[in-house]
């Protein structure tokens, strides 16, 4: 027995351990390669116009637009981030690696990159892949398949299947016939430092690629290759304006050769808004993320403030200061850009110590004088305005105990009316006994759960001889009814409206049931009959239920840490009436 138990915690170690290394291997792997070639993406497929596509993608194409018997494969990708596509060779030599010299053509547009290597992919969005040429009558002699870094076929040839609006305007599938549909390959993602190569060819020419392009996934991360001060504003616009120029019109190709661009990392005192410049160019702030970290202080991360490629830090304090960068697309690599800004004499340790005793002295002075005369003032204000709210408080209270005696007359009377003397003779008998116990509590503020409840069940045995009715009192037994308060006769109203204009009519099929139930820190008393419910020109304008309702809001006044909400409604044929008091059982 022994033995067998040592096996099993073994290999439920060892199951421990596997699960967390698998889990580890995927957090590890991150993007996985995913070969959508059943569906159509939406921007694609419903865009007629190219709005949303421009917005969405950037376009790479391989090919000619007019010439027969041949094709124009076209590639749509992200455009969040563009690692500057006119240099991108140079930043990512990567690339060729993945020539694509099966093309008869390439095209570079603006900010977009020339098809002849492989496309630069940041994200896992992917890239989706469509050729012009090919449309539903002549798809059955095309087939096309996906390589993976050259090498590895992930799929194999496979005919074309779906179809899509031609996003350009070429002359291929039919001569002088503007074609009005592409072949759509798919949407293709793969883990970064992969590579994906789509090959289109004839059925009867299995040895002739067709079209070809190819698209690398690439881990990148921001780079700062120049930062400016405010005061060199006129520097930086020049760089900005000139990251958009074509080559050939004044554009250099790696700006971090440019005298204007330098990594500075030293900066005075009064260089302390600094605007950090990086080599990429984004088409959204919220690309660009930045966590500022000065000693054990961070900012967090947070997204970038403007939509182009820059970071600007204002007001910076003295001291030395972390820069971390990183684009949403590709969060786990961070670009680190430390610097440092010196202190004026005025932010060193010494003056500022020296200010700061001076000012508390003064501070200290200045308030030896005037807070005994602030705190009499603020006291006498609140005397004054405690006073007035408890004033109102004991106006609304005595109100309550003639409002309760005329509805109590009126059941003796109604009794009197019935020739019931010996109800009436026990009615009186007991409403002593409930005039005694009200008025009692009416002399105070707060009263016990418990007194409430003797009060509430006097009266209620009382309405009971004249109606008929049955009622019930639950109690959560988390609630120690004799230790915990509320306002006295804060129940009282609500259940004369409910058995006046609720369950009077009813005899004895009438039910009210009242419960003390504790949630938390708070408690609810839920006051519920199977009435017709209040007539809607008469429940806000009921005297007692008007009375409560002026006396919850003056409580809340009173109240600090606690407060009372009060509710009345109508669910499943039943009138409920909810007292929540919150925090009340701290």
């Amino acid at each position: 027995m022994v033995v067998l138990h040592y096996n099993f915690r073994a290999m439920t170690r060892k199951l421990i351990i596997l699960l967390f290394l698998a889990f580890f291997f995927k957090l590890t792997l991150g993007q996985q390669l995913e070969l959508k070639t059943g569906s159509i993406n939406p921007v694609i497929k419903n865009d007629s116009h190219g709005d949303s596509i421009y917005k969405y993608f950037s376009m790479t194409f391989n090919g000619t637009f007019s010439i027969k018997d041949s094709l124009l494969m076209n590639s749509f990708y992200s455009n969040k981030l563009a690692v500057n596509y006119f240099h991108a060779l140079e930043k990512i030599p990567e690339l060729k690696k993945y020539s694509n010299t099966s093309n008869k053509a390439f095209a570079q547009l603006y900010n977009g990159y020339l098809g002849k290597f492989a496309i630069p992919v940041f994200d896992s969005s992917g890239i989706i892949i469509t050729v012009n040429g090919i449309n539903e009558k002549n798809a059955k002699e095309y087939e096309f398949r996906v390589l993976e870094n050259n090498t590895k076929t992930v799929l194999p040839w496979t005919p074309v299947k779906l179809f899509c609006k031609a996003f350009w305007l070429t002359k291929i599938a039919e001569a002088g016939k503007t074609d009005e549909v592409a072949a759509y390959l798919g949407q293709f993602k793969d883990k970064f430092g992969n590579s994906l190569t789509f090959q289109v060819r004839e059925k009867n020419k299995p040895g002739v690629i067709k079209a070809s392009l190819s698209a690398l996934w690439v881990s990148w991360q921001p780079r700062v290759v120049g930062v400016f001060s405010f005061t060199q504003l006129p520097e930086l616009l020049k760089v900005f304006k000139s990251q958009w120029t074509v080559p050939g019109y004044g554009r250099n190709k790696d700006w971090s050769k440019d005298s204007i661009l330098k990594r500075k990392h030293l900066f005075e005192a009064n260089e302390n808004s600094l605007i950090f410049y990086l080599d990429d160019i984004v088409s959204s702030k919220k690309i660009i993320e930045y966590n500022v970290v000065k000693g054990k202080d961070s900012s967090g991360w947070q997204t970038n403030d403007f939509d182009f490629n820059i970071v600007w830090l204002k007001n910076l304090g003295p001291g030395n200061y972390q820069l971390k960068i990183r684009y949403s697309i590709q969060r786990q690599n961070i670009e680190t850009y430390p610097f440092t800004i010196k202190a004026a004499w005025y932010q060193t340790v010494w003056f500022k110590i020296t200010i700061i005793l001076l000012s508390c002295l003064l501070i200290g002075f200045v308030m030896l004088l005037f807070r005994s005369r602030r705190q009499s003032r603020r006291i006498r204000i609140q005397d004054v305005q405690k006073h007035l709210v408890q004033t109102e408080l004991k106006s609304i209270r005595s109100q309550f105990n003639p409002h309760f005696v005329f509805n109590a007359l009126t059941s003796i009377q109604g009794l009197i009316t019935k020739n019931d003397a010996e109800n009436a003779s026990k009615y009186l008998i007991e409403f002593s006994d409930l005039m005694r116990d009200s008025l009692m509590a009416g002399n105070t503020e707060f009263v016990s759960i418990s007194i409430e409840i003797r009060i509430l069940e006097n009266y209620l045995n009382l309405e009971k001889l004249r109606f008929g009715f049955n009622y019930q009192i639950i109690i959560d037994r988390l609630l120690d009814v004799n230790a915990i308060e509320i306002p006295g006769l804060l129940l009282q109203p609500i259940v004369e409206n409910a058995i006046k204009h609720g369950i009077a009519s009813f005899q004895e099929k009438g039910l009210l049931m009242i419960s003390f139930q504790k949630e938390n820190n708070d408690l609810i008393i839920r006051i519920i009959d199977n009435g017709h419910g209040f007539q809607k020109e008469k429940p806000s304008n009921g005297f007692g239920l008007q009375l409560t309702k002026e006396r919850v809001t003056l409580l809340n006044q009173t109240l600090n840490q606690q407060q009372i909400n009060f509710s009345i409604s109508r669910k499943e044929e039943n009138t409920e009436a909810i007292f929540h008091l919150i925090n009340w059982l701290i």
